[in-house]
């Protein structure tokens, strides 16, 4: 496991780093509740927060390279966060694969959703931390994912970013991010996340990885089923659940790209 960073200060940074202490520290006190009430067809399952390895999502197709203003920092972005297929979907039979194309739009149907808009706050972070598609990703994300659930979408993004803030604050985030350009394998990552949260459900968190031009494996996200009622015990391990689908594409081991120079 490799070293981790403590950023209470240098100094114990780099003694943690000499003496090559492999063990987490604790994960940091929950800050304040956190939670999301959706007036509209909130009996879903779980969301799942979907954050992004930069790097890699912006080399496939759905960042299609992403924008030449793309930041290059911070590292670790935010794609979503998404609520599952509501009961009345289930019920009339409505595939979980519809459901995660069209989104609300099955509900809109071809009515355009209005604009969302943010205080400057709130939109110099999303700007921070979602990726610049060539389309608008967070207008993206409303429409599909906010909009028919009659959450106002100053606090639903506001709520996604402090969940993304989260888990960046981890020593198991902060050791990713220190090591862009090398071949992790999945199992590893995957203990060294356990070891801030707790022993996770099987599927608690998945991981995607896109292909470079030469077919190698890089990770480009990072995807957390949550409970809906729990999102303030996040990064917690009571805060997951198992997903019940197998959406983890990524192989045994992959690459953590970093930005190309």
């Amino acid at each position: 496991m490799r070293a981790v960073q403590f950023l209470f200060s240098g100094m114990m940074a780099a003694s943690v780093l000499l003496s090559g202490c492999a063990h987490h520290a604790s994960a940091p006190p929950v800050p304040a509740s956190i939670s999301l009430t959706a007036p509209l067809h909130g009996d879903f399952g779980h969301y799942t927060l979907a954050l992004t390895w930069q790097p890699g999502f912006c080399t496939g197709p759905e960042g299609n390279s992403c924008q030449a203003d793309q930041p290059k920092t911070p590292l670790i972005g935010l794609h979503g966060l998404w609520a599952s297929r509501p009961s009345d979907l289930i019920k009339a039979q409505v595939p979980v694969t519809t459901w995660w194309r069209k989104g609300c739009s099955l509900y809109e149907g071809d009515a355009s959703p209005p604009v969302p808009r943010f205080s400057p706050t709130l939109s110099h972070r999303l700007s921070d931390v979602v990726a610049h598609t060539h389309s608008d990703l967070v207008a993206h994300e409303y429409a599909k994912h906010v909009h028919c659930f009659g959450m106002q979408e100053e606090q639903f993004f506001s709520v996604a970013i402090q969940l993304r803030d989260r888990f960046a604050a981890l020593p198991s985030a902060q050791n990713l991010t220190s090591e862009p350009g090398t071949v992790i394998a999945k199992a590893d990552l995957t203990r060294e996340i356990e070891a801030d949260t707790g022993p996770l459900p099987d599927r608690g968190v998945q991981f995607q990885c896109n292909k470079t031009p030469q077919g190698q494996s890089v990770l480009a996200q990072i995807w957390f089923t949550l409970k809906p009622d729990a999102l303030s015990r996040f990064p917690k391990a009571d805060a997951f659940m198992s997903s019940p689908q197998m959406q983890d594409n990524c192989p045994a081991s992959f690459l953590v790209p970093q930005w190309n120079r």
